[in-house]
């Protein structure tokens, strides 16, 4: 099934485990010391900053199907 033609709900589906990954991510993160910067926060920053780009590449490509489905504004003569 095409991606334009996905229900809303899906969209909602995709963006709350999304938003859960992230969280997750950033849990990981967040308790490191900043004096051990390194490979873990590059990484994560990475991963956070990947995964919302898919997310929001999905969300454009459903919303540029949903203007294709739209008829053009005819205007109407009196």
């Amino acid at each position: 099934m095409a991606i334009q033609r996905w229900h809303r709900g899906k969209l909602i589906i995709l963006w709350a485990w999304g938003s859960l990954a992230v969280a997750l991510i950033l849990a990981w993160v967040v308790p490191i010391p900043k004096q051990n910067l390194g490979i873990q926060h590059f990484l994560a920053f990475v991963l956070v900053l990947l995964l919302l780009l898919i997310l929001s590449g999905i969300t454009w490509y459903w919303l540029g199907g949903r203007e294709a489905e739209k008829q053009p504004y005819e205007r109407q003569e009196r």
